[in-house]
């Protein structure tokens, strides 16, 4: 499977991270497809930070478990609060 998501991220921008796919990805014609292109291009997130996070602990960069749990509670805490992103366009 070839998944493609692009994610810019600029903390001094109004909205700090944008997510897009490249030009040749034919975009979602209803919610069903849109909800199975959410869900796959998560799914392809997750699998990136868990690789991201095992390369820094084979490398000596960080504690492989640290960052773990470190993300695991960035989510969960995300979870908690209301969030920002609820009555913006994103």
């Amino acid at each position: 499977m070839t998944n493609s998501i692009f994610i810019d991220i600029d903390t001094e921008r109004e909205k700090p991270i944008i997510f897009g796919k490249p030009p040749d990805i034919t975009p979602p014609e209803n919610k069903e497809e849109a909800a199975r292109m959410i869900l796959n291009d998560i799914s392809c997130l997750a699998e990136a930070i868990t690789t991201l996070i095992t390369m820094a602990g084979q490398n000596g960069y960080a504690d492989k478990n640290e960052l773990m749990v470190a993300t695991v509670n960035t989510i969960y805490n995300a979870l908690q609060q209301p969030s920002t992103l609820e009555d913006t366009n994103v």
